[in-house]
């Protein structure tokens, strides 16, 4: 008998052993569970979906999609066909105001690995509102010269563009034009330069133009791009503002296949047809760190699209989706930044396991500033390292055949579904904005969301839990940067106005004439608007650690001026007694920039009585084992609170309803626990304490 014959003789015996049904492997959990019921193991998602603690392969045995390869219809597994090996495009933003920084930053990352030219635009600009109201993030873009500044010795023609234009129109023709002036093939503008005025409509509550301005305009776009034989596509649809604002991942895909949806309908309105459309249309979708609800959705998103076009009658082109990716804003923090890098690689693994087209991955200091030399760098090797290192390119659809993220596929699928079919009895997604329901949807799930975080359930490192208690606030000092803007301005705005009559039918040849004859953007905004402006409830962004991070400036102010929070610990017994309790309420308070006075614990009540009466803090905790409150606590309180009347007092863990009322009655101010709302309970401690702080 060969070696090999051997092993495969052991390999048999140590396997040979009956494989359990699920019932028997329940029934053994539930005896690990000691008395808890089963459903303690089931996890309810803030998209109403019940996780099961095990699947099985008959879980996904329905699903049609699960039998189908990459790159076959309805393209859950992907674009790419099976032995294609196919990356995503690195595109990191480029979102820094001053268009010779972007000339060099562009020159150092093309030659670094990014391969795809994202530059973030200015908001107003996207918006095309007026742009004296300056803002420091993004490209300050308002003539052709500033795009010569931008790409001045770059070649750009080998290069597709990634770039959320928000509702202007107008920024695909500057780019034409920069093609045009340089003799440059116009073939080779490639990638997606696109709008999506509804997002941007839900994100700042209004538009300076009605809604038929912008899809007349986006018809003549994609017309004139067809008839010139580009790559380019045109309509970006934009996920953020929803994500930004706290909604589910089921609510962001449902809204955006329903804003992708109006614009078909609209669009073919104007003469267009579903196979001009669907291609002209890319997906931007931000990716956060809850990883395989994140990876479903993309891949449901992927199910959802194929579907719907080919309910429209697109053809197999017109069914496969570009889809672009970057990692959440709304996770990251401004305290303890670099958990921030675990965050984003967390979330650009998951794009890349979903099967992105291109990918953003956000620097860590994103929060706070723009990016340095050093976070730039950090954020896009993460690309680089899961390319070259992890070699997920190498193997197609890697979560494809797994039982969990099948089904889950699935399951954010149908619901995303239902709730598109919820928009679309609204009479479309315009409508239903008007009407503010994906504005209430969002509302419900973020205010969810929101009582989670607040009550540390929903966890952020070094923000809402282990936070460092040195470390002070960051802020952009950007009023130098501002200067520079302000003057940029300016002198296009000094120059010689230029004279624009476009019209409807020869739209794009009109504005990049324009462009090339230097008007600059607030003519050419100018010369695009009917006036006729629209106003909805607008979705409010924030990112997720925001309220605590203010509870810190409110603290780190308080101690610059000598005036600190103080929290004193009163700790009772020995350090075994209280030392757990002790850091859980250190952790606690410091989630808000609160000083803590600590101590090794105080042996008898008197010795404890008189520190805690002592002590210039306005707040004390008491900490120690459940058995020693029922013993010192009561006289505790009362000989403190007689004596110091002003002092806020609780105790560390939740008690039995009796002792809890005794204590209560003699005066105890509450009781901290792990189902306490810490953000809560601090921001009403900041209010009352603040002006008599160590006064």
């Amino acid at each position: 008998m060969s070696s090999e014959e051997s092993n495969e003789n052991i390999l048999k015996e140590i396997c040979d052993y009956p494989i359990p049904t699920y019932s028997k492997w329940k029934i053994a959990v539930e005896k690990s569970l000691k008395g808890a019921p089963f459903s303690k193991l089931l996890t309810k998602t803030y998209e109403d979906i019940v996780l099961q603690p095990m699947y099985q392969q008959r879980d996904i045995e329905h699903l049609p999609f699960t039998k189908t390869v990459p790159g076959e219809f309805p393209f859950v597994r992907g674009k790419a066909h099976t032995g294609e090996e196919k990356s995503w495009l690195v595109a990191q933003e480029m979102n820094h105001p001053l268009c010779e920084t972007l000339n060099e930053w562009l020159k150092n990352d093309l030659q670094k690995g990014v391969n795809a030219i994202n530059i973030v635009i200015n908001e107003n600009l996207k918006v095309g509102a007026d742009t004296s109201n300056v803002n420091t993030v993004g490209a300050a873009i308002y003539s052709l010269e500033d795009v010569e500044t931008i790409f001045k010795d770059i070649d750009v023609t080998n290069l597709p563009f990634m770039m959320q234009c928000g509702a202007n129109v107008s920024i695909v023709s500057l780019f034409a034009s920069f093609f045009k002036k340089n003799n440059l093939p116009l073939t080779k503008l490639k990638g997606c330069i696109g709008v999506d005025p509804l997002a941007m409509l839900i994100k700042e509550g209004s538009l300076p133009n009605d809604m038929d301005c912008y899809l007349d305009q986006m018809a003549e776009i994609i017309r004139w791009k067809d008839e010139n034989g580009l790559e380019l596509k045109t309509i970006f649809i934009d996920g953020s503002p929803y994500h930004n604002s706290g909604a589910n991942g089921v609510q962001e895909l449902a809204f955006m296949v329903a804003t992708a949806v109006y614009y078909i309908r609209e669009l073919q309105n104007r003469g267009l047809t579903i196979d001009q459309i669907a291609p002209s249309i890319c997906f931007s979708m931000s990716i956060g760190s809850n990883l395989f609800m994140e990876l479903s959705k993309v891949r449901s998103t992927r199910l959802l699209w194929s579907n719907i076009i080919d309910a429209f009658g697109g053809n197999k082109e017109s069914q496969q989706l570009t889809v672009h990716a970057r990692t959440s804003q709304w996770t990251k923090t401004v305290y303890d930044p670099y958990v921030n890098m675990l965050r984003s690689t967390v979330e650009a693994f998951t794009a890349a396991v979903s099967g992105v087209d291109s990918l953003h991955v956000s620097s860590f200091d994103e929060a706070f500033t723009l990016p340095n030399d050093f976070s730039r760098r950090t954020a896009r090797n993460i690309h680089f390292i899961i390319q070259e290192e992890a070699l997920i390119t190498k193997t197609m659809d890697p979560a494809g055949g797994s039982w969990y993220v099948e089904h889950l596929t699935n399951e954010i699928a149908d619901k995303s579904w239902e709730l598109f079919q919820q928009i679309e009895g609204s009479g479309g997604m315009f409508e239903a904005i008007n009407k503010g329901i994906p504005q209430q949807q969002v509302k419900e799930t973020s205010a969810k969301k929101k009582v989670d975080i607040e009550k540390r359930k929903l966890i952020f490192v070094g923000s809402t839990m282990y936070p460092n208690s040195d470390e002070s606030y960051k802020k952009l000092n950007d009023e130098s940067l501002k200067k520079v803007v302000i003057e940029r301005i300016q002198s296009v705005k000094e120059k010689k106005a230029v004279q624009i009559a476009v019209r409807h039918d020869t739209l794009m040849s009109d504005l990049i004439d324009a462009w090339e004859t230097g008007a600059s953007v607030d003519e050419i905004i100018g010369s695009l608007g009917n006036s006729n402006a629209i106003t909805v409830e607008r979705l409010e962004e924030y990112r997720a650690t925001e309220a605590f991070e203010l509870l810190r400036q409110l603290s780190d102010e308080k101690k610059r001026e000598k005036r600190p929070f103080n929290v004193f610990l009163t700790s009772i017994g020995a350090l075994s007694h209280h030392k757990q309790r002790s850091d859980f309420i250190a952790s606690f308070f410091e989630t808000g920039g609160f000083t803590i006075i600590k101590n090794n614990g105080f042996v008898t009540n008197e010795d404890a009585i008189k520190a805690t009466i002592s002590t210039e803090a306005k707040i004390a905790v008491i900490c120690g084992k459940n058995e020693s409150y029922a013993e010192q606590a009561l006289q505790i309180i009362t000989e403190v609170k007689r004596e110091r009347p002003d002092i806020r007092l609780f105790i560390a863990g939740k008690q039995e309803a009796e002792l809890e009322k005794q204590l209560l009655d003699s005066g105890l101010d509450g009781f901290i626990h792990v189902g306490t709302n810490c953000y809560q309970l601090l921001k009403e401690l900041q209010g009352e304490k603040e002006g008599m702080v160590n006064e």
